[in-house]
């Protein structure tokens, strides 16, 4: 069946109040990782290593705020919590706050790719819970009343009787750990199709949403923005950058997301980055030949016309500020024989004319449904996302 595919990126979070790959790293920079017990002054930031660590410690701070009506965890209940805490502070995360401040890459990606060895392993788990920790944090704070992307694509879907079977048909490939997509279409069965809780979840489940890097978990299992209860060692192990990705390539994950591309009518890129080892785990290799027969269309929103360049040529779209450009007649060559008159001559000059102008509209209709648009990803699906 044919269908649509989103290919969706961090830029997407953006206007929801999440941070790009960047932002998450210099968060990750700026972050108040605390001291050792006992604290000077207990506001220095709450206690996080508690929340990240409940395996360890058996509790989680909010069950400390409760008892102790603050904001922040004054103690830690046994002597044996005190000692492990510090033990962390040591071992784990004062050398990684170190190690991120001084760090010269742009993105936690980047960063933690240096730390996959054995003897750094701790370290990418606790970069894993932190960043699943701010996540959960954004997603508590984040501003879902702000209409883009996600309110039109569901309104548009919401015109058509079918839109059951159209939310359920098309294909999300989200690169994002965040639930934002899940979290909105929940409120739209909840609250503009009057669905249960549990039948909303179970329509979700149905859908074809694929987190390619991993994600923080199902709603039911972990409500959107819940910080202390985040179960954050099951989550970490649920999340891999993409090095740890091609470095364990499963082949068959890849070879489904390619069935999706090959069937698919539409394919939407949207608040991507396109970095090309992204392309490639889902099996788009340079050229995108396996989207060739597809309507693609890709935002490019705040990226130089260099980049948007770089991207045209990797995936074969016709650059967007240049595909309105006329292109070249190619050169005609009529081999006159002995016996051609000039009549047949000129005939047979305008036939291989008609031929090559043909052609040239031929590329122009597949160009001008191949954009690379300097456009956010609510601009793009009011542009072109209409469903016959």
């Amino acid at each position: 069946m044919m269908s649509d595919v989103f290919v969706i990126g961090a830029g997407c979070s953006v206007p929801y109040g999440f941070p790009t790959g960047t932002m998450l790293m210099q968060k990750l920079k700026n972050f108040d990782y605390g001291t050792k017990f006992p604290r000077k002054n207990y506001s220095d930031g709450d206690i996080f290593l508690v929340d990240l660590y409940q395996e360890h410690f058996g509790y989680s701070s909010t069950d400390n705020k409760m008892e102790y009506q603050s904001d922040y965890a004054m103690v830690l209940p046994y002597p044996e919590h005190e000692k492990l805490y510090n033990q962390l502070m040591d071992e784990i995360v004062l050398p990684f706050s170190q190690s991120v401040r001084n760090s010269m890459m742009v993105s936690t990606d980047e960063f933690l790719k240096n730390r996959l060895s054995q003897e750094k392993s701790n370290e990418v788990d606790f970069g894993k819970r932190l960043i699943a920790y701010e996540i959960l944090k954004a997603e508590q704070t984040s501003r879902l009343g702000n209409i883009d992307w996600v309110q039109h694509l569901l309104s548009r879907i919401d015109q058509h009787d079918n839109w059951k079977e159209i939310l359920k048909q098309t294909v999300f490939l989200t690169f994002n750990y965040d639930r934002v997509l899940e979290y909105c279409i929940f409120l739209y069965l909840t609250s503009d199709k009057q669905y249960s809780d549990a039948d909303a979840h179970a329509f979700i489940k149905e859908m074809q949403i694929h987190h390619v890097n991993g994600f923080i978990g199902s709603l039911e299992k972990i409500p959107f923005g819940a910080v202390e209860n985040g179960k954050y060692q099951e989550i970490a192990k649920r999340m891999e950058t993409v090095w740890e990705k091609r470095r364990n390539r499963d082949e068959s994950e890849k070879e489904k997301y390619q069935g999706f591309l090959k069937s698919a009518q539409r394919v939407y890129f949207l608040g991507f980055s396109y970095i090309p080892d992204n392309l490639e785990y889902i099996g788009i290799p340079r050229g995108a030949e396996i989207i060739r027969n597809a309507k693609v269309y890709a935002t490019a929103m705040g990226l130089s016309s260099q980049n948007r360049l770089r991207i045209s040529t990797y995936l074969d779209l016709k650059d967007f500020e240049k595909r309105n450009e006329p292109e070249e007649m190619p050169e005609i060559e009529v081999r006159r024989t002995p016996f051609m008159t000039d009549i047949m001559y000129r005939q047979e000059y305008e036939k291989q004319e008609r031929a090559a102008k043909k052609q040239i509209r031929s590329r122009r209709i597949r160009y001008e449904n191949r954009i690379l648009k300097d456009a956010s990803a609510v601009d793009l699906i009011l542009d072109y996302y209409t469903l016959a």
